[in-house]
Order: C-alpha cells, then structure tokens, then sequence
C-alpha cells in the first residue's frame, strides 16, 4: 500500500513538473521553452477573475521588492511592468558577481496570466555593461551570446534561466495561495 502510493505520489510530482512552463535565454531574448516563436508564457489559473489575479500579483510585487513604487508601472487591473535588477544574479568568469537588469511585463485577463520577461543587460561592479548580444574579439567578451548566436558563458546563462523560472513559480505559488493566507 505505501509502495503503490509513493509510485502514484512521484508521478503527480513528475507530472507537474513536465507541465511546468518554463522559458529560456536565447540570442533573441527570453523565450517560451516550449515554442522558441514566444517570447512569453501563459500561466492558466481557472476561476480567477482579471482583477484578482492583477491583486494578487500586486501583492506579490510588493511583498518582494524593497521599493515596489520604483520598479512597477501599473494600468489598473490590465497591467504590471516590473524594471528592477537583481543583484550578483550570475558570475562572469573568476568570480566577478554580475547584476542583472530585467523587464518583465504581466498582462490579465479572466483565468489567465502573460508573462513576457526581457533581458535589458549585465552590469559588473565597475559600471560595464554586458547586452545580450555583441560581436567582440578574441580577448574581450563582452555579451552573453556572439552574433552567431554562440553562448558565451554557459554558466551565466544558466544561472538568469534558472532566475526568471524562479519568478514565474513565486508568481504561480503566490497566486495559488493568495485567498488561503487571508484567514488572519
């Protein structure tokens, strides 16, 4: 019974997490894993209306930064634009801990949540800028991706994927738990 049960629990697991929307860093920004064509996801959240998902993202923005008026352009109940930057967000070769400047637009509707995350640039503690992408010499790479398309650093890339997929689980996790928490 609990051998069969602990089967049953995995694959749930397993099933939600291949159902997972994700998206990753390509020459051409932030796109859908699933359909490169995309450079957004929609998250689906049956039975929420337009305004009480825009609610509860509202809170989650502002739970999460230390200054949300500073990062969140609003249009009431249509739209979040969030333009932050996270710091030492990825490391650029011996240890110099880069931060990441990003976009992220979030627009509603009833049941449903688009997410479109851009990448604007890195920046290293001395104020240089690394853009996506950028045609450079042999000694100085200064963009995550060179014009053929090639990534530069694998790790760095890595790290912003594993970043913005971060945030669109927070976002998911806040979203589905937003009326739970307001037994207080």
């Amino acid at each position: 019974m609990i051998k069969s049960l602990s089967v049953v629990l995995l694959f749930l697991v397993a099933t939600t997490f291949a159902n997972a929307q994700s998206m990753k860093l390509t020459p051409n920004d932030f796109v859908d894993a699933a359909d490169e064509s995309k450079n957004y996801i929609v998250l689906n959240f049956a039975g929420k209306s337009q305004s009480d998902l825009y609610k509860a993202v509202l809170k989650f923005v502002n739970s999460h930064y230390n200054n949300p008026e500073k990062v969140a352009t609003k249009i009431e109940d249509e739209q979040i634009v969030i333009d932050a930057m996270e710091q030492k967000a990825t490391a650029w070769g011996r240890g110099n801990a880069l931060d990441f400047f990003y976009k992220i637009t979030m627009d509603f509707k009833d049941g449903r949540l688009r997410f479109a995350p851009n990448y604007k640039y890195l920046e290293n503690y001395n104020g240089i800028e690394y853009p996506l992408v950028k045609k450079s010499n042999l000694w100085v790479k200064t963009a995550l991706f060179n014009t053929d398309g090639k990534v530069r650093r694998e790790a760095a890339k890595q790290e912003l994927e594993k970043f913005i997929n971060n945030y669109i689980r927070a976002i998911t996790n806040s979203i589905n738990t937003s009326k739970s928490n307001d037994n207080w």
